[in-house]
């Protein structure tokens, strides 16, 4: 009978009369080896079995955690110590790294565990993690190109460090469709005083009358002094709420460049 294949990666299937099963049998071997979820960033003994402290690593793809694909090259002999419990992984950068502690809180693509004798390396781990979640509400970051979040989302800043969002003055933002633009420039404040509380203001209102007093001479009043007085009140209401929302803008300034915002 004719050799047929399997419908996903197309795997050799010798028919029951057919000769040399081993051709397609090692066809098979090497078509599943070089399978990225296979083969991919594989961890095994640089010998088999097991003559030395040397393991390889295996080239392939991986995920930054800006989202970006990085390449790893492979590495045909990685020296390990003797008696020792070795953990492998790739860097976010992508360079290769053994830890005799264990693996690291920062990002890292984990590999394998290996363990070593004396002199062989007995045992090896696969930590390869292949499948991932995916989906809209299953993303850890938005790609480096801009995206959408999903409606309702939260950010998360921390309470020691916090979050920054751009690196330098010159760097552009906008809010709600707005061109972006470099953070303005520098506010001088000749008048520091700040607060954050804006009090009423009691008005005297236009319309009020004034008494007066006449002088004898017909249309000629004079203003009475408690007329005066209530001149004076008003213009003192009037320059303590001034001075009132000078300091409420001043506070506002200062926590808008605290924040970056103003310069």
């Amino acid at each position: 009978m004719a050799t047929t294949y399997t419908q996903q990666t197309r795997l050799a299937k010798p028919g029951p009369a057919d000769r040399d099963w081993n051709l397609p049998l090692n066809a098979n071997a090497d078509a599943i080896d070089a399978l990225a979820p296979v083969g991919g960033l594989c961890v095994a003994t640089a010998e088999v079995p097991s003559a030395s402290l040397n393991v390889q690593a295996a080239a392939g793809r991986y995920q930054r955690r800006d989202g970006t694909v990085g390449a790893f090259a492979g590495a045909p002999a990685v020296p390990l110590a003797a008696n020792a419990t070795t953990y492998v992984y790739l860097t976010d950068a992508g360079v290769l790294t053994t830890s005799p502690t264990g693996l690291p809180a920062t990002s890292h693509v984990p590999l394998a565990v290996v363990v070593t004798g004396a002199s062989t390396v007995t045992s090896v781990t696969d930590l390869r993690v292949v499948c991932g979640t995916v989906g809209g509400d299953a993303r850890p970051f938005l790609p480096t190109a801009g995206g959408a979040m999903a409606d309702g989302a939260t950010i998360a800043a921390g309470t020691a460090s916090g979050l920054k969002i751009g690196t330098a003055a010159t760097q552009k933002l906008g809010f709600w469709n707005a061109t972006p633009v470099a953070r303005p420039g520098t506010y001088t404040q000749g008048y520091a005083a700040n607060t954050r509380a804006l009090n009423a203001y009691t008005p005297a209102p236009a319309s009020t009358a004034y008494a007066g007093l006449a002088t004898g001479q017909p249309g000629s009043p004079y203003a009475q002094a408690a007329d005066l007085n209530s001149l004076r009140s008003a213009y003192e209401n009037l320059r303590v709420f001034s001075e009132n929302t000078t300091q409420l803008l001043n506070a506002l300034i200062n926590d808008l460049r605290s924040m970056g915002l103003l310069n």
